[in-house]
């Protein structure tokens, strides 16, 4: 999330454009919350809407994370989540 949110989009479409489709790594953008918790959570429509306005902060933190793994590895770029 914070990897491709440096950079204009465009830009990093160009710099991504021959990538290989490696799913080897994980997206935490949209999902962490809804394939962690119970689908019982979801039901309340007012926790419904509170856990989906609290994903992109938890999915930033698992984000904050991989800048410190990454910190003493100087030949990756800070944010990058792909490798591991």
């Amino acid at each position: 999330m914070l990897y491709e949110r440096k950079e204009i989009p465009e830009l990093h479409y160009m710099k991504h454009i021959h990538d290989d489709i490696d799913t080897k790594y994980i997206k935490y953008d949209g999902s962490i919350l809804k394939k962690t918790l119970t689908p019982y959570i979801f039901q309340n429509d007012i926790m419904n809407e509170w856990l989906n306005r609290m994903e992109p902060l938890v999915s930033l933190m698992f984000d904050q994370t991989n800048v410190i793994k990454n910190w003493k590895n100087y030949m990756v770029d800070k944010y990058d989540y792909k490798r591991r």
